[in-house]
């Protein structure tokens, strides 16, 4: 009897590790370290012989071979991506051996980040993989749940602190600035983040284009002071894993379970980045470049560089940041074009997004938390349209929280978009091609959004607006009396709402209004 041991590899508490910082270049490292502390040190620490090459033209630097269940591999990669990943060893000493020799390393290489690593003992030819993951993935979730104590030592006899984090300062980085081992080693890791996306997004610096560095650049220009984060990730992935072990729950369809997972994996990195590189694509785009009003921006004044920066890519589950003025048309571009693909389970890819749109210098970690509570508000529209037959819809939702407080999204959204006549916001919003009476759309936003736009009656007048915004607020009747008999522009046939500024409890008109000064349309975005 053979017994093989899985193990897999993930980084947890990820959210501050990554984003707790307000400078750019730690939150660059911190990603570069969780991409190399689950794959590149992984890889590089498998015994001889493994399924895992060197490969220079990959923008990852490696490809993974079709795992084989062991085989006469020492080691073999089932899945990689997303900060986990998945090995078969087909010793058991040798699991224990590698799990010591990576953990040693990232303590020292990458202080501050928490892998867990969790072993289950797996016979191929008697035993279920689908079942022994099943056990895995139940383990480690365990041990999440009840890590063990952390006590760092703080410092001993003398210390300065860290000038970022308050801990014990080992070195002195540029400023000069006092930093902890934390912090050091996101800043040296962040060129090796820097060159590892010029890999995968080369059409930048073909074009001559360098990506933002710092949060200081989207304060450039004089009318420029707005950071967009966007936080996107895929539409029911667990239940697609899921569905990918359907009638494999014994032996014999084991080296099927595997080869279905690596595939799916491969599949989700493989339109993720293709998703990101079109969205650049259209950043690229001469009509964009060349139009001074959009230019200004795209393109930070000083440096040249482009206002765009990913800080987590290469699975489903995506962050970047972007100028304010861009981030619903970058958002919006990318969550398009993912969904366009189809994945290896021969079934359309699926994603959603939440932008928060803050001033530039606004605490990073919170600017992050509202863009992922917008992708959780987006996540459950999803599952309410999934519930209706229609599975799988791209959706958005956004909050431009240019006040400067931010409170969360449920509170916001009872204290500053509920009126006695229902809901002020469409949001979220689907993406796809709605019916003619949905207002919950990006269709019907941009019907409105154009035509305050683009309307001599409208057009330039930002007191007639303001006036109607507040007319919108206080509901149906106070619209049409407002108006004197007159209709707004019509965003969709089949419903009343061009005389009340109201359809079905929900204001058709206010998040147009409310997004004319923080949206800039570019070409080629998707129809």
């Amino acid at each position: 009897m053979t017994h093989l041991t899985l193990l897999l590899v993930e980084a947890t508490g990820l959210q501050n590790y990554i984003f707790g910082s307000n400078e750019l270049k730690q939150n660059i490292g911190a990603s570069e370290l969780v991409q190399q502390a689950t794959q590149d040190w992984v890889f590089e620490r498998l015994p001889e012989p493994h399924n895992v090459t060197r490969d220079d033209d990959s923008p990852d630097g490696s490809m993974i071979a079709p795992p084989q269940l062991a085989g006469d591999l020492a080691a073999e990669v089932i899945y990689a991506g997303g900060g986990n990943t998945l090995l078969l060893f087909k010793e058991e000493v040798e699991a224990q051996s590698f799990t010591r020799v990576l953990t040693k390393y990232a303590l020292t290489a990458a202080p501050g980040l928490n892998l867990v690593v969790q072993h289950q003992p797996f016979d191929p030819a008697q035993g279920s993989l689908k079942k022994a993951l099943h056990c895995l993935r139940r383990a480690a979730a365990e041990r999440k749940r009840n890590p063990l104590p952390n006590a760092p030592l703080l410092g001993l006899g003398v210390t300065a602190a860290c000038v970022y984090t308050g801990a014990p300062a080992v070195a002195v980085d540029e400023g000069p600035r006092l930093v902890s081992a934390e912090v050091l080693a996101k800043r040296q890791a962040a060129e090796k983040g820097k060159k590892r996306l010029h890999r995968h997004l080369s059409d930048v610096q073909r074009a001559n284009y360098e990506f933002v560095s710092n949060f200081d650049a989207f304060s450039e220009g004089g009318e420029s002071s707005h950071l967009a984060v966007i936080h996107t990730d895929g539409n029911g992935m667990g239940k697609r894993i899921e569905a990918l072990g359907e009638g494999c729950d014994t032996a014999d369809s084991n080296a099927e379970y595997a080869r279905l997972l690596y595939q799916f994996s491969e599949s989700v990195k493989r339109v993720a980045r293709s998703a990101l590189s079109a969205t650049v694509g259209m950043m690229l785009d001469p009509q964009n470049l060349e139009d001074d009003e959009i230019k200004k921006w795209l393109i930070a004044p000083t440096n040249g560089e482009l206002r765009f920066r990913p800080i987590v890519f290469g699975g489903d589950d995506i962050t970047f940041v972007c100028e304010g003025h861009l981030g619903l048309s970058l958002a919006r571009k990318y969550v398009t074009e993912f969904s366009a693909r189809t994945l290896s389970d021969g079934k359309p890819a699926s994603a959603r997004a939440g932008v928060a749109v803050v001033h530039a210098h606004y605490p990073f970690a919170r600017a992050y938390d509202l863009a992922e509570e917008l992708a959780k508000s987006a996540k459950k529209y999803t599952a309410e349209l999934a519930d209706k037959r229609e599975p799988g819809v791209p959706v958005m939702d956004w909050h431009f929280a240019v006040g400067g407080l931010i409170s969360e999204l449920r509170e916001i959204r009872a204290r500053e978009y509920t009126e006695d006549a229902g809901n002020l916001t469409l949001r979220p919003v689907r993406l796809d091609r709605a019916r003619d009476d949905d207002l919950q759309s990006w269709r019907a936003f941009t019907a409105a959004l154009h035509a305050f736009q683009n309307d001599p009656a409208w057009a330039g007048r930002r007191n007639k607006v303001k006036a109607l915004r507040d007319a919108l607020r206080a509901g149906p009747e106070t619209v049409q009396v407002f108006m004197g008999g007159d209709t707004l522009p019509e965003v969709l046939p089949r419903t009343d709402a061009a005389r009340t500024g109201w359809y079905d409890k929900r204001c058709a008109y206010f998040d147009a209004v409310e997004a004319l000064d923080f949206y800039i349309e570019l070409y080629g975005e998707a129809e």
